[in-house]
């Protein structure tokens, strides 16, 4: 099956329908991402940004059909700087969006445009997307391929203005955006310990080997615990952005790093022939590993430093 007929298999068998975050259940959320992800990487990735995209929406009052596969497309490229105008009860687009998971796969598109100098949120139809505006050339790598990540062109797209979700800033500026940071980090999390299902189907015989073995059993059980404690922090108080903020940094950096970890010693523990000879572990290690640069690394950290900084400062 190809990523998109998995997709709309979940879809339609209701494997998409997590947990809303805050209501009690955010763990089962972030785990059944991972659990995703385990499976396939693309397929999760690309789930992700659905359940996400849904979960938008929700916060915003807004319905959207269940049957509707939802791409975020969010990400701001220098080159590819979405602006539109308003005229009457429509608006106007203008240049192009890169970066679009999805692309030519999602049915409905949420879409970062500044608007008249605002930066606003849209809920773009995908009929109006034809795919002579999908320009999938840039992706050259193999790994999340089957993703179509694309740049689309918006440029002369016109959209009602109830298109737009929420007012200036709210999509930047809600607690839900870094609950949501935490998705990707499930699926970082939930690639990983994939790697480590192989290992254990092929264990190593020497003493190093099985070292390497158990450092990564245990660093996929601390991936689950640090999703587990996060999703529980977040049921606590859901509204509370300043938390969720710190939060999502402090996630996405440990995930990051015990995946990372799982990748050294998944090579150190089988050595090179799977990442050469087995198609499906050179995928998943390859996908992962482009994955994980979602991860801001020190950028993140030093933000999550400052943040603490302040608070130490002014007690």
């Amino acid at each position: 099956m190809t990523v998109e007929q998995d997709l709309r298999t979940l879809l339609a068998e209701g494997g998409l329908d997590l947990p809303s975050i805050g209501d009690g259940a955010t763990a089962v959320r972030w785990r059944a991402l991972a659990a995703l992800a385990r499976g396939d990487v693309s397929v999760a990735r690309l789930a992700e940004a659905h359940v996400d995209g849904r979960e938008i929406l929700r916060e915003a009052g807004r319905h959207h059909p269940g049957d509707r596969l939802l791409g975020v497309w969010a990400s701001e490229h220098p080159a590819h700087l979405v602006t539109g105008e308003r005229h009457d009860d429509r608006l106007v687009l203008h240049r192009s969006k890169a970066f679009c998971s999805g692309a030519g796969i999602v049915d409905d598109a949420l879409v970062t445009a500044a608007v008249d100098g605002e930066q606003l949120l849209l809920l773009v139809p995908g009929e109006v997307l034809a795919p002579d505006r999908i320009d999938a050339s840039g992706w050259v790598a193999p790994a999340l391929g089957d993703t179509r990540t694309a740049v689309v062109d918006l440029e002369g797209l016109e959209i009602g203005v109830d298109s737009i979700i929420g007012g200036p800033r709210w999509y930047l500026d809600r607690p839900g955006f870094w609950h949501g940071a935490i998705g990707p980090a499930a699926c970082w999390a939930g690639a990983a310990i994939g790697l480590v299902d192989h290992a254990l189907a092929h264990p190593p015989t020497d003493p190093h080997g099985r070292a390497a073995l158990g450092a990564m059993a245990a660093a996929a059980w601390s991936m689950e615990a640090h999703l587990d404690a996060a999703g529980n922090e977040a049921d606590t108080d859901p509204a509370d952005g300043r938390a969720a903020h710190r939060r999502a940094l402090v996630v996405r950096h440990l995930v990051d790093a015990c995946a990372g970890r799982i990748q050294d010693d998944f090579a150190r523990a089988l050595g090179p022939r799977p990442l050469i000879g087995d198609p499906a572990v050179i995928e998943r290690f390859a996908a992962l590993t482009l994955y994980r640069r979602q991860c801001h690394g020190v950028r993140d950290l030093e933000v999550l430093g400052d943040d603490l900084a302040s608070d130490a400062c002014s007690s």
